[in-house]
């Protein structure tokens, strides 16, 4: 509804979401359809980029953007939605909360652009990579154009607009495509990813504000932002854990392997980002606000941390084993012949996403259940376990960059299960239950899938041979999982397709 009109008078305006009659699981299936399906049309798009702008660009190409990004990481920490978050958290969320987040995430992003631009300008031409300036300040424009449009978009998460969202997403990402193919085509270089980027985030902005229906009639509150500093906190700790984790790995490239190392990775990390998002955004973009939702009542708590992990690990740790088993020969047919070398790197970047995807659903239920600076913890020990491995592997090239990551991630991911019963209750072995048969399944249809891809590829065309193998993974797989998951047995013996569609649950 909208917010301005006799609302402005009331003072604080509740705006909280009430539970309709039939809301349950039927209805979180059908928002989890729109999520998904935005999320395959934004993985095809990103995918499409990197096949087509790789036949324009230089590895350099990307090394330059990638450096950009990283001289703004910790502006887009601070600006990305960590002060937004409460929207989406808070029972009670006021007009006076969405002013002072709008307001408070506008002057971050402006303040981080006055220090990003002389800092990063001084330290890139220390470093000989002056060209990158111009790139830096364009990337500053591109946080500016995010922060702004944060707030409307936690509200309309919070209204658990998700449809919404997922048309929005889907036309800015096809727009940003056709915008950056177009530059590419003219030249641009590396001005074709920038464009591709200003044209994705104008939209969402644009689009954000107008199904919103919410513009800031109101200055910054200081009381509003300290009854979130509690909250805010542990999700600014967590993110910035995060990105440091993922800013690790880039810094690592371009220190031993300069700019063209950096692209490298980059267009690698890129491919396997587009999958990773594919399979796991549609239950992340949901996972917080539908989690909070329910976070007073453990049982449906429980329930849906269930049903989050149920399909992430039924339908992305398949998905992730399966394109790193076949990404040594697709990748190099995908890409132009500068990035060819990047199959084996893209399959073990894909490979360490198995654990990311369900951190998705750790992270979220120890958020919702207002624990965020605990969840910090569990993220605190698997950065300071990705930088060890980085310091001994990093040297041995951009391959041992990307192992650094799959190594830390499978290391660490007991203790994080450790900090998700501490934080929610959720049980060992109930977490074990749901995750390992997945993911061992999907585990041996990967290793089976490479183990045939060269004699299959010796006796047909590479093209031919992918025909072939992917479908033997899906067999594969099925066969694996009906022998490794009891519950997958039992779902099939019983006729249901699971909890996630039985509304007798509800």
């Amino acid at each position: 509804m909208p917010l301005g009109g006799a609302a402005a008078t009331a003072g604080l305006v509740s705006m909280v979401i009430p539970t309709p009659a039939g809301r349950g699981r039927g209805d979180l299936a059908r928002k989890f359809g729109w999520t998904s399906l935005a999320s395959i049309v934004q993985m095809l798009a990103g995918l499409a980029s990197v096949v087509i702008l790789t036949r324009f660009l230089i590895p350099s190409d990307y090394g330059l953007y990638g450096i950009a990004l990283m001289a703004i990481a910790a502006g887009e920490v601070l600006t990305g939605g960590v002060l937004s978050s409460p929207i989406e958290q808070k029972a009670d969320a006021s007009r006076t909360d969405l002013n002072s987040a709008f307001w408070a995430n506008a002057g971050l992003a402006v303040l981080c652009t006055a220090i990003t631009l002389p800092v990063a300008g001084w330290i890139t031409t220390s470093l000989g990579y002056a060209e990158a300036i111009p790139v830096i300040a364009a990337a500053c424009g591109l946080m500016m154009i995010t922060a702004l449009g944060i707030v409307p978009e936690s509200l309309l998460r919070r209204r658990q607009q998700f449809r919404l969202l997922a048309k929005v997403s889907m036309a800015a990402a096809l727009t940003g495509l056709a915008a950056a193919i177009a530059l590419a085509l003219m030249g641009a270089g590396v001005w074709s990813l920038i464009g591709l980027e200003v044209v994705r985030r104008t939209i969402l902005l644009v689009s954000n504000f107008v199904l919103a229906r919410w513009l800031p009639d109101g200055g910054l509150d200081a009381t509003s932002l300290r009854a979130s500093l509690p909250f805010v906190s542990g999700m600014l700790a967590a993110n910035a854990l995060g990105r440091v984790d993922r800013l690790a790995p880039q810094v690592a490239a371009t220190i031993f392997f300069g700019p063209e190392g950096l692209g490298l990775l980059s267009v690698a990390t890129r491919i396997a980002d587009q999958i990773q998002s594919f399979v796991a955004q549609p239950v992340g973009a949901m996972a917080l606000p539908v989690l909070s939702d329910v976070a007073r009542e453990p049982a449906r708590f429980h329930a849906l941390m269930t049903d989050a992990w149920r399909a992430i690990a039924l339908s992305s740790f398949p998905m992730l084993a399966g394109f790193a088993a076949i990404a040594p020969l697709l990748v190099p047919m995908a890409v132009g012949e500068a990035f060819a070398s990047i199959g084996l790197i893209s399959a073990i970047t894909v490979l360490a996403n198995l654990r990311v995807v369900a951190s998705k659903v750790n992270i979220a239920a120890t958020q919702a259940a207002g624990k965020a600076l605990t969840s910090s913890a569990s993220i605190a020990v698997s950065v300071v376990t990705h930088i060890l491995l980085l310091i001994v592997l990093a040297p041995l090239g951009v391959i041992a960059i990307a192992a650094a990551s799959l190594l830390r991630g499978w290391i660490t991911w007991p203790f994080a299960a450790w900090f998700v019963k501490s934080t929610t209750g959720f049980g060992l072995q109930r977490q074990a239950s749901i995750l390992v048969p997945p993911f061992m399944a999907s585990l041996v249809m990967g290793a089976s899938v490479y183990a045939l891809s060269d004699p299959v590829r010796a006796l047909m065309p590479d093209l031919f041979a992918l025909a072939l193998l992917v479908p033997a993974g899906v067999m594969l797989y099925v066969a694996a999982l009906w022998l490794l998951d009891p519950w997958v047995r039992s779902a099939l013996r019983s006729g249901r397709l699971g909890p996630l569609f039985d509304r007798r649950k509800t």
